[in-house]
């Protein structure tokens, strides 16, 4: 019962994000999301039943994400600025990856919540791009734009 109330949420979760995405609500449409959804939902099942999909959000790294919005309006007054100093042919604009230390943690449901939570958080700013976590070194590598106004903390 519990795999068929999963199965049912993920296939109403992606058959709305297929509408939403689309803009229409066709007759086709409505049978390709169908059929997309039944897709992604059998797909989910099975990651689910080998243990792939288990996560943990602890409160303190979802609490790191409230500083998220005020980093995306900084970071994206940073790449303004970069991108007019670039087309001024003020300074060439390169961007560079950078690893730095996070604490990764192993392959349990927390540590895999928190490298999720992570790299959402950096994903979002304009700056940055996260690339790879190694959970062997405790490594966090991303792309930066401008590798000058970036911080070494994620989220």
């Amino acid at each position: 019962m519990a795999t068929l109330l999963f199965v049912l949420l993920w296939w109403m979760a992606l058959f709305g994000w297929w509408l939403v995405l689309v803009g229409t609500s066709a007759r086709l449409e409505l049978l390709a999301a169908a059929c997309a959804a039944l897709l992604g939902a059998l797909f989910a099942a099975a990651l689910r039943s080998r243990g792939l999909l288990e996560f943990r959000f602890e409160r303190r790294w979802l609490a790191k994400t409230l500083k998220v919005p005020w980093k995306i309006v900084r970071e994206l007054g940073v790449i303004f600025w970069a991108l007019a100093l670039h087309l001024a042919g003020v300074r060439h604009l390169s961007g560079f990856y950078r690893a730095f230390p996070f604490p990764t943690g192993r392959n349990d449901p927390a540590s895999a919540g928190r490298r999720a939570v992570a790299a959402e958080a950096d994903a979002l700013s304009p700056n940055t791009l996260p690339v790879d976590m190694d959970c062997e070194r405790g490594l966090a590598l991303r792309h930066e734009l401008d590798p000058r106004h970036t911080s070494n903390d994620l989220p």
